[in-house]
């Protein structure tokens, strides 16, 4: 595996199954021992380990989608597929963004993070109240769905009021956005990574923007690998011959991203057994080849690790 700014190769087999692995580990433990071990809310347990097992998913996915096996023996496969999946990078982004900025207070921005949530369905039933008013079976469906959600508002041990005065959770953007007079965190610095050109394309791609068929997520543009048929013929080839090192360099990034989220979770709540700091400490050292894992590694990682006492015999 090779990245856009480097020949050297990484064996995809030292990290891929492992680094899985790690993820579901880390997963159980949020799920199972994240109140006892860490003392915030059973809800914010809960909507950790979602993102955990999400973010697994799309990390599985994208392997499993380009497979040298599925690749080579499955006549509908198309390159093309390969390249649109990628966009799920963003989801992983975010899912960093939405676990690092809840373990900046667990207590209250795990709370706001749920409310949020729990809020927008509110408001998404109402505007279909209103919408289908009249409708027996939209009635009966709307008033169905909404006491779910009020039980769930009961049973995390908030109220409807507490709820619906809740404000927005923000996105990766306004997060990001300096407010006047107040300097961005250490968080918001790091995640401002995420928003250069080499990151900031998979969010083009997931929105359709313009930039991102014209931007080049290796060394063709990503359009190409849309309209391939409508390409002069003796530039068709080049297409397909050019995704191995587009898919090198996309699943070298899913990759970092996880190994980002998991090595952010174990910092803050340490837990023990399975071996974990040894196994992050063990997948960085595997993946430091690549670009992008070496600048987070260099830029937080190396110091969080120390400043946490991860390291490989602890």
């Amino acid at each position: 595996m090779s990245d856009t700014k480097s020949p050297v190769r990484v064996d995809a087999k030292s990290f891929q199954e492992p680094l899985a692995r790690l993820a579901e580990t880390i997963f159980e433990k949020v799920f199972r021992e994240g109140m006892s071990s860490v003392g915030w809310p059973q809800f914010v347990s809960e909507d950790v380990a979602m993102m955990l097992r999400y973010s697994r998913s799309i990390y599985n996915l994208l392997f499993y989608l380009n497979a040298d096996e599925r690749r080579k023996n499955d006549l509908d496969w198309r390159v093309h597929y390969g390249v649109t999946a990628m966009s799920l990078v963003r989801s992983l982004i975010d899912c960093l963004y939405n676990v690092t900025a809840i373990l900046e207070d667990p207590v209250g921005k795990g709370a706001a993070y749920r409310k949020s949530g729990l809020k927008r369905t509110l408001d998404d039933l109402e505007a279909d109240r209103q919408a289908y008013a009249g409708q027996s079976e939209w009635d009966e469906w709307v008033n169905l769905r909404r006491g779910q959600v009020e039980l769930l508002i009961r049973m995390t041990g908030f109220t409807p009021d507490d709820v619906m005065k809740q404000p927005m959770w923000p996105t990766l953007g306004t997060y990001l956005r300096p407010k006047s007079g107040i300097a961005l965190s250490g968080n918001q610095q790091f995640l401002k990574t995420f928003t250069h050109l080499e990151w900031r394309q998979y969010s083009a791609l997931s929105h359709g923007a313009y930039e991102a068929f014209i931007g080049t997520l290796g060394n063709v543009p990503v359009g190409s690998y849309y309209v391939q048929d409508f390409l002069p013929h003796d530039d068709r080839p080049k297409v397909d011959a050019s995704y191995d090192l587009f898919l090198s360099s996309h699943l070298g990034r899913a990759a970092t991203v996880l190994l980002c989220l998991l090595t952010e979770v174990q910092a803050y709540c340490r837990f023990e057994g399975a071996d974990i700091d040894k196994r992050i400490c063990g997948l960085w050292q595997a993946m430091i080849p690549l670009f992008e894992a070496k600048e987070l590694y260099d830029g937080r990682y190396s110091k969080l690790m120390a400043d946490k006492g991860i390291s490989p015999g602890s």
